[in-house]
Order: C-alpha cells, then sequence, then structure tokens
C-alpha cells in the first residue's frame, strides 16, 4: 500500500471512536424507540387473555418494522467492523519501531500538532515529519498484509 493510502486509513482511525459512538446511540435510539414496554402493562408473567400473546417479550418482537430491524442489524454489523478495523491498525502500530509508533500515533490519533510532537519527542517538527513518511511505508506493507484493514470499506 502506498504512502497516500496509509496517511487515508490513519486519519478515518482517528474518527474511529466518534463514530462508533454516533452508530452506538442511534443504535441506542432505535431500542428505546422499539423494545421499550408500555408502562402500564404488569410484568408479573401471568397470562392475562385468551387468544393473544402471552410474552411481553414476543409482544414487542412482533411490532418491531423489518425495515427497523434490519437498520439495527446493519448499524451492530457497522460498530463491530469498526472496533475489528481499530484493533487491526493498532495492532500492526505496535508493530513499528518506538519513534515512528509514537510519532504516527500522536499525529493521527490523538490529533497533535507537529510542534506538540517535537517537543515530546525531542526532534524537530521537520525530522518528525521524515520519521511518520518512514513510519507510513512501513505501515503500508503490513496494512497489506492485514485482511481486515485491506479488505475494509473506507468511506469516500
Amino acid at each position: 500500500m502506498e504512502r497516500d493510502g496509509v496517511k487515508k486509513i490513519m486519519r478515518f482511525c482517528g474518527d474511529i471512536d466518534a463514530e462508533i459512538r454516533l452508530n452506538k446511540r442511534i443504535l441506542r435510539d432505535y431500542e428505546d424507540r422499539y423494545y421499550t414496554l408500555n408502562g402500564e402493562k404488569v410484568l408479573d408473567g401471568i397470562s392475562r387473555g385468551k387468544g393473544r400473546v402471552s410474552n411481553p417479550t414476543e409482544s414487542i418482537v412482533l411490532h418491531i418494522p423489518e425495515s427497523a430491524s434490519n437498520d439495527m442489524q446493519d448499524l451492530r454489523l457497522k460498530i463491530t467492523r469498526l472496533e475489528e478495523l481499530k484493533s487491526a491498525v493498532l495492532h500492526e502500530l505496535n508493530k513499528l519501531p518506538l519513534y515512528q509508533r509514537s510519532v504516527i500515533y500522536d499525529f493521527y490519533i490523538r490529533g497533535l500538532q507537529w510542534v506538540q510532537i517535537s517537543e515530546r519527542i525531542h526532534y524537530s517538527p521537520t525530522q518528525c515529519k521524515k520519521i511518520r513518511n518512514r513510519g507510513c511505508d512501513n505501515l503500508g506493507k503490513l496494512f497489506d498484509q492485514n485482511e481486515v484493514i485491506s479488505n475494509f470499506n473506507y468511506p469516500l
């Protein structure tokens, strides 16, 4: 993988946590809307009538629209894939030498400026950029070998 591709993936990884939080919030909204019981129902387990669904859970599930169920399933899958991607990227990042790993993590994941990074590792900002570029080249080789990273559908 080329350096520009690695940089795009790393920029995306800096936003993965926010993306996961957003998707979990949307999923929670769906679940609150469709999985909550009516407050007036008494859930003592005793059947109240004949010819009706007696289990409150069955009653709830029967009233969820298929489109909402599909949306919730898609959100769960997307959250899982994002978590897998983040884990895979961090795993590959940990294979880099210390300075390359530190510069790339600070720049892309933590969002620090070059001046802040250079103060942390005691190199000039120009040298930090060179370290980042070498690290991105090394990450490109590692990303090509990782199926999760190479097969992920990145947003445009």
